[in-house]
């Protein structure tokens, strides 16, 4: 609701033939429940910071969202911007103005519902790539054809062992990684490479689970089970890169870490130069607020909907989980140089 009630508010104040008689009331209606209510995330964290002896991007963002709408509520109550037939114009060149006479709600509603936006926009695009977890989990073989004196016999994959041989037929998938003990045949690795080409296997040569036999029967003797399966680590990889962070962000925090206690010390410098210069106590104000809301869209950097999770939505599907923060390939192990391509068969005919 943020951002619908935010966009009259922006467009009112950016565009004077918007302005109407008691327009600046309007643009205050909207504009509270953003920042107070929309806002009451970075609220909270800003308070908890505090108590904690931190400043973070959401102390910036509180600090400079309530002071722009605190001093609005003064110019509407107390100065002349409540005055029927105000009006807002908008300029390129840098003007002085009587502060009593000037609000800032735009910027205080316009500055919460853009950062929620980003924050909307990333959990969409984590629990998109939430799906591409489950699809990955989904690719891995449910109970699996035992070998053992001869005979086979069906169990569920989680009570197969390291050492233990099992069949896999035509249309299967591995249960887990192995290598091939009995037999020849192609396998599709697609669903987890990427590449439509399918490979000859034979004695000695490793398979791996939730590929596809394409056609001979397989006897495999598995080598790894449970977490240490290659779809299992790769299903714990596309979990790393919702949850983790991309060196870009973590360099976006060290710096947030020195630049919002930096900000607000300028502003408590310029609010004593003003004020000692002036002695004017809204001159003063006036001039330090400029700092923390002047410096907001720094915060949109941390919180940028785009993150390296986001891009692990549908639009990057199951056979690609490994795109995350970090670049990874797959152990080499998984993707023996004995593998030969083999290419289609021509069309019949």
């Amino acid at each position: 609701m943020s951002v619908p009630l935010a966009a009259p508010v922006v467009l009112m104040s950016m565009i004077p033939a918007l302005q109407f008689d008691n327009w600046q009331w309007l643009s205050l209606t909207l504009a509270a429940p953003v920042v107070v209510w929309g806002g009451l995330p970075f609220h909270r964290a800003a308070f908890t910071n505090l108590r904690h002896g931190a400043a973070t991007m959401d102390t910036l963002v509180s600090v400079g969202t309530l002071a722009a709408f605190g001093r609005s509520l003064w110019a509407l109550f107390w100065g002349h911007a409540g005055m029927p037939g105000m009006r807002h114009g908008f300029t390129f060149t840098v003007a002085r103005t009587a502060g009593s006479s000037t609000i800032y709600l735009e910027a205080a509603a316009g500055v919460v519902a853009f950062i929620l936006l980003g924050r909307y926009l990333e959990a969409r695009s984590k629990r998109r790539a939430g799906a591409a977890l489950k699809a990955l989990l989904k690719l891995g073989a449910k109970d699996v054809s035992v070998l053992s004196e001869g005979r086979e016999a069906r169990i569920p994959v989680d009570r197969l062992a390291v050492g233990n041989r099992f069949v896999v037929r035509p249309g299967e998938k591995p249960a887990t990684d192995g290598v091939v003990v009995e037999g020849s045949s192609a396998i599709d690795a697609s669903m987890l490479t990427g590449e439509s080409v399918r490979v000859d296997v034979t004695v000695g040569d490793a398979v791996t689970g939730a590929t596809v036999n394409a056609e001979g029967r397989l006897v495999a003797e598995a080598t790894r089970v449970g977490a240490d399966t290659q779809l299992a680590r790769m299903a714990r990889l596309v979990e790393d890169a919702q949850n983790g962070k991309a060196e870009v962000q973590r360099l976006a925090d060290r710096i947030s870490a020195v630049f919002v206690p930096v900000v607000l010390l300028i502003a408590v410098a310029t609010f004593g130069a003003w004020f000692g210069a002036t002695d004017d106590t809204t001159a003063a104000f006036h001039g330090c607020r400029r700092g923390p809301d002047h410096r907001l869209p720094v915060r949109a950097g941390p919180r940028h909907p785009d993150r390296p999770a986001g891009r692990l939505g549908p639009r990057r599907p199951a056979r690609h989980p490994h795109q995350g923060p970090r670049s990874w390939s797959p152990p080499a192990a998984s993707t023996p140089s004995s593998w030969t391509r083999r290419a289609p068969s021509p069309p019949a005919g």
